[in-house]
């Protein structure tokens, strides 16, 4: 077995992570990032680290044996989101700042908190148990804030070889619940976006001069939104379309009926009445029913005054969310058929942005039992979610990997990733650090 040091200051390697400005458009710091990460594994782990080309940032991969193959996977982002206007932090966004017993920094809480929580968390388990059964992998990715548009591709060029051995993936990343309580995911929705461009003239005209004459393509929009959606009935009207939705079942009921339910905070966090009844069909909605929506809409003149112009375009963006087997690309597809009329006349062009199916993971009380075991042995408590109302990329690992995946999010709830001041709790990042040690020992004591 390689020889593994102790990490001593857990805070000081997120600070000297925090530091790496690895934006998207910084490749010099994103790379510096990866290679720091790395350095970690391998000297705190003793992990054997593979740098994988990707096609765009590069991927991790370490490996730290064990007697068995059967191997444990972890997977983490080591991009941040660009911070945008520094004035409007209260610090130095790539300066791990400590303040009301939180870390602030961009990245803090998304992903390098949770990341170097999960690495430190490893380190004390190795210390304490250096001859093991369990194999750990990591795979640590540059992209996640872009979308993971290589993380498929690349699961799919180690998955023969390198992934072979995996049965169960821990993704460690987004939020604890509102209530600071922590939650494991079994599943989560899917998303399919798509971006509409009506035209109807080469300029905006004079609606004394053309009204009535000419197409207006915000009307042409109406009735495509008419043929895609009931809004009378909120149903989808996308032939097929709830093909693969599935039923909660009586375990799914049990776990809801755990989690906490606020209508009146839910309400004000909002900033809008909450159409759910009570606490079964707040879940239902969030969890099971496929959505669609509409996320913006830019068409003609809007500013001071009245300006009387047919506008000549209009774009629209549409997203839905996808829950148990429905199939983002056979909706996709039905979808264009359906208005493949408005499409044939040269109004309507289209654009998918974005196409993850949904992924589920069916786990066993056996396997429930060991992260509550593991929570127990923290003294944290911890709710299971039947299904992440938001979307993540975990179908790489249900559906081309063949594991089961375990969504784990170590960040407090207002941990404002994406936004300026990002952080995570002292308290946060520090029982993450325990939640991961107690986890594979869990993992090594039933393997």
């Amino acid at each position: 077995m390689p020889y593994i040091r102790r990490i001593k200051n857990a805070a000081a390697t997120l600070a000297t992570a925090i530091s790496f400005e690895s934006t998207s458009t910084n490749h010099g710091k994103r790379d510096a990032a990866c290679k720091y990460i790395a350095e970690l594994l391998e000297n705190y782990c003793g992990a054997t680290v593979e740098y994988v080309e990707t096609g765009g940032a590069p991927a991790l991969l370490a490996t730290i044996p064990g007697a068995s193959t059967d191997s444990i996977l972890y997977y983490g982002h080591y991009d941040v989101m660009d911070p945008g206007l520094k004035e409007e932090w209260n610090s130095d966004p790539f300066k791990l700042t400590t303040r009301n017993g939180r870390f602030y920094g961009r990245g803090a809480g998304d992903n390098k908190g949770q990341l170097l929580a999960v690495i430190n968390g490893l380190n004390r388990f190795l210390l304490t148990h250096p001859r093991r059964r369990q194999t750990i992998q990591l795979l640590i990715e540059g992209e996640e804030e872009q979308g993971s548009s290589h993380l498929a591709s690349t699961v799919q060029q180690l998955q023969l070889q390198q992934l072979r051995h995996v049965r169960k993936v821990l993704v460690v990343d987004g939020s604890m619940s509102v209530n600071g309580e922590h939650v494991l995911r079994l599943a989560n929705r899917g998303l399919l976006g798509i971006k509409l461009r009506v035209s109807t003239a080469d300029h905006p005209n004079h609606s004394g001069n053309a009204g009535n004459v000419i197409s207006n393509p915000v009307l042409v929009f109406q009735q495509i939104l008419n043929r895609l959606y009931d809004s009378k009935t909120g149903r989808v009207l996308i032939p097929g379309f709830y093909d693969g939705v599935t039923e909660p079942t009586l375990a799914d009921w049990e776990a809801i009926d755990q989690l906490p339910f606020n209508e009146a905070k839910s309400a004000q966090v909002f900033g809008a009445e909450v159409l759910a009844k009570d606490k079964r069909d707040y879940y239902r909605r969030l969890m099971f029913e496929p959505t669609f929506n509409v996320s913006g809409i830019q068409a003609g003149y809007n500013g001071p005054g009245m300006k009387t112009i047919i506008p000549n375009t209009l774009t629209a963006s549409l997203n839905m969310r996808l829950v148990g087997q429905q199939n983002p690309k056979e909706i996709a597809s039905r979808l264009v058929a359906e208005l493949a009329s408005v499409i044939d006349e040269g109004k309507l062009s289209y654009k998918i942005t974005s196409s993850i199916p949904p992924a589920n993971t069916h786990a066993t009380s056996d396997e429930i039992a060991l992260f509550r075991n593991a929570a127990k042995q923290v003294g944290v408590p911890l709710l299971i979610e039947p299904c992440m109302p938001g979307t993540v990329p975990n179908y790489v690992w249900t559906d081309i990997l063949q594991a089961k995946a375990f969504t784990l999010p170590l960040a407090n709830f207002d941990q404002n990733n994406h936004s300026s001041n990002e952080n995570i709790t002292q308290v946060a990042f520090t029982q993450g650090i325990a939640l991961i040690e107690a986890i594979a020992t869990e993992f090594e004591n039933r393997s």
